[in-house]
């Protein structure tokens, strides 16, 4: 890629411009399921508690957190939350919040993920006690969600919230004219004290070039994990731009639709396995700003376990092939053994993934047809189960029982749950879901042994092929001191940056 900022353009006004490669799904975290959608959302309308960089639970609007029993976890609110619009956050929302995305009139994909939980209680106004039907380890991860005014949670309060959310966060909604364009303003009541920032405008561009000229004339000041790594290069020698790394918990993988066809077959899937070598990929593409997967838990999560993986084999690829019967027609460099379409984004970083992916597969007999599709269509197909290979980004992993929403047979998307069903391959493995459903209601230790358990089981099964994790990848502008990118990609950090007057200087 070629890039000349040429002069340097009149700075933006007040403000910090983030761009962003894809519009928000939604503003309210009961139905955003894109990253863009959830991270967006948390800095209006955070939740209880959120993660640390170790993925470690901290509290948010909580001020603290226990267990009192195995199926009871107490929450103490900060004295003196109050919303955007000025009511005070109470228990009283809090209930509210979770007891209408529990009921299935609210429609929320995500609602699902509180069937463990059968009552919320007020105990009195800063406290609320969630009492559980039974043990159930991942409840703090659920408990994350956005915390709304009770007036809002109902499902009349659905086009209300979608089209001016209001919550306790950092910041609070000013406008959204149209897709392009979103703008955040800092909220003087946050319990954090008011961000430094005086306007947060979103902006999408979706071609990466002109992400990049926009840093370069100085007319963005954040960009977070939608850059690739073969422009930071030219980024770091912009002297009013700094790049900031730090070890990211996104997962990436090719994914695999196991309902028909030779991609039900295992041994078709370990074939593909062994014709992909990551460490090119990692070397070349991602210039060392990543760490090969063998498994959706990164190596530094408490839960991981390694596993012997399949490894780049061609031969073992080509045997596999044969004995499932799809043998070289005509030998090397003739016809395939087999074709699949592989559908992809238009981002310029992940069409060239592709298009290595694609080669080194057709080295083994394996023909792909790459189609790059705008994301929004793109993203449609994969949760719709339309594809045969694809590759797509976990923005952050950081609970465990992710596995059991990824792999567990009760999550392939269907006609109720097209929205909420994660396994999009369609894997069912009974024994793998017997282990993910323990996981859920073990203790620690005994969680770290099931899932290690899952893992292995994982590393037979293939419903995807682990790529990489990706580190975290911030590109900031001179106007946004004090801004350290989350390992999960998370915005929260712009709470706690301070925009500063850019430097006055000649235009070149």
């Amino acid at each position: 890629m070629v890039l000349d900022s040429g002069c340097r353009a009149p700075a933006p006004p007040a403000g910090i411009t983030v761009l962003l490669e894809a519009p928000p799904d939604s503003l309210d975290d009961r139905f955003a399921l894109t990253a863009h959608g959830q991270r967006l959302a948390q800095l209006i309308s955070p939740g209880l508690l959120t993660f640390d960089d170790a993925s470690r639970p901290v509290p948010q609007l909580a001020e603290s957190f226990r267990e009192v029993s195995p199926t009871v976890m107490e929450f103490v609110l900060r004295p003196g939350l109050t919303f955007h619009d000025g009511s005070a956050l109470t228990a009283e929302d809090v209930k509210a919040t979770f007891d209408a995305l529990m009921d299935p009139k609210l429609g929320s994909p995500k609602r699902e993920r509180y069937e463990p939980v059968d009552r919320v209680e007020v105990v009195d106004a800063r406290t609320v006690r969630f009492h559980l039907k039974r043990p159930y380890a991942p409840l703090l991860a659920e408990l994350s969600a956005a915390i709304l005014p009770s007036e809002r949670v109902g499902p009349g309060g659905i086009e209300a919230q979608g089209a001016h959310p209001v919550g306790a966060g950092p910041f609070r909604f000013e406008s959204w004219p149209d897709e392009e364009h979103l703008t955040l303003v800092p909220f003087e009541g946050w319990h954090g004290g008011k961000p430094a920032v005086s306007r947060l405008t979103f902006r999408v561009v979706r071609d990466e070039t002109t992400r990049v000229l926009e840093l370069l004339k100085g007319r963005a000041d954040l960009v977070v994990n939608n850059v690739s790594p073969a422009v930071l290069p030219a980024l770091r020698q912009a002297s009013h731009l700094r790049v900031v790394t730090k070890p990211g918990t996104g997962f990436t993988y090719l994914g695999l639709n196991l309902r028909e066809g030779p991609l039900a077959d295992v041994r078709v899937r370990q074939a593909l396995c062994h014709l992909i070598d990551v460490r090119p990929l990692v070397e070349h593409k991602l210039h060392g700003l990543a760490e090969p997967a063998s498994s959706m838990l990164p190596r530094e999560h408490w839960a991981f376990t390694a596993t012997p993986g399949c490894g780049y084999a061609p031969e073992e690829a080509a045997r596999l092939l044969d004995a499932a019967g799809y043998p070289d027609p005509d030998g090397p460099g003739g016809k395939p053994r087999l074709s699949f379409t592989f559908k992809t984004s238009t981002d310029r970083f992940r069409r060239a993934v592709a298009l290595v992916l694609k080669e080194q597969l057709a080295k083994g007999g394996v023909a792909v047809e790459v189609r790059a599709l705008e994301f929004g269509t793109f993203f449609e197909d994969v949760r719709r189960g339309r594809f045969e290979l694809f590759t797509l980004k976990w923005a952050a992993v950081m609970e465990p029982d992710l596995l059991r929403g990824a792999f567990h047979s009760a999550n392939i998307p269907g006609p109720e749950n097209h929205w909420g069903g994660f396994n999009r391959g369609a894997l069912k493995d009974p024994a793998l879901d017997r282990v993910l459903d323990a996981a859920t209601q073990a203790s620690r230790e005994e969680r770290r042994v099931l899932y290690a358990e899952a893992q292995r089981e994982l590393d037979a099964d293939l419903p995807v092929i682990p790529l990489w994790h990706e580190a975290s990848v911030a590109v900031v502008s001179s106007r946004l001191a004090d801004f350290e990118p989350s390992a999960h990609g998370l915005l929260l950090p712009l709470a706690k940056a301070r925009e500063v007057t850019p430097e006055q200087g000649s235009t070149p």
